[in-house]
């Protein structure tokens, strides 16, 4: 029998200070005791970001983005125009998370931010996209005919996976070929024509 886990006696500020550890596990080991704790731990990760920098800004953010508390919703939001892709992708994920009515909005405008390097094309606005789930597919299929390939690329990972989710269930390969064999990189006319197909049939799903 695996002994049980003594609790951290550190406080938050403690552990927000942890948060800056040289060790890698030591930063890993704040942070979960943060999130474990839950809004307990909001306030202080709050007035952490205010003035943190850099990478201790980052973790702040992922912290209150898994956490999750409805009341740092406008906080999480106010990151979306951040210039560190990270925090833009942490807050589309923290609304997403608390179930904001911006989060939609949030994970398309960062649908390219920061790959996950292990999962390429994936990012944390394409995991939560598929969360939501197949009603929004009329907003991620525009995305098909975006002009940059990457974006295309995650818009057509996603709508994969969320016609996989649909409750009648559908032959991924056989609605490829009916609606045009879309390939985010083939030539833009041949592209845009097999878009414009997909776009007919998510409006069809949704009507």
């Amino acid at each position: 029998m695996c002994p049980s886990r003594r609790p951290d006696p550190r406080s938050v500020r403690e552990l927000v200070d942890g948060l800056s550890a040289s060790h890698f596990n030591e930063r890993a080991l704040a942070l979960a005791e943060l999130v474990g704790r839950g809004r307990a731990s909001t306030a202080v990760l709050v007035e952490a970001l205010a003035t943190a920098g850099g990478e201790l800004r980052a973790r702040v953010a992922q912290g209150l983005a898994e956490i999750a508390d409805p009341d740092t919703a406008d906080v999480l939001a106010a990151l979306l125009d951040d210039a560190d892709e990270q925090l833009r992708a942490r807050a589309a994920q923290g609304l997403q998370r608390i179930g904001d009515a911006r989060a939609l909005d949030a994970l398309l405008r960062t649908i390219d931010d920061y790959p996950d390097i292990l999962r390429e094309p994936d990012t944390l606005s394409t995991d939560g996209l598929t969360d939501l789930g197949p009603a929004v597919l009329p907003r991620v299929v525009p995305l098909l005919k975006a002009p940059g390939l990457m974006t295309r690329a995650r818009a057509f990972l996603v709508v994969r996976r969320l016609v996989a989710q649909l409750a009648a269930g559908r032959d991924w390969q056989a609605l490829w070929i009916e609606l045009g064999r879309y390939l985010p990189d083939a030539p833009q006319p041949l592209r845009d024509a097999a878009a414009d197909r997909w776009l007919q049939w998510a409006a069809r799903q949704s009507s």
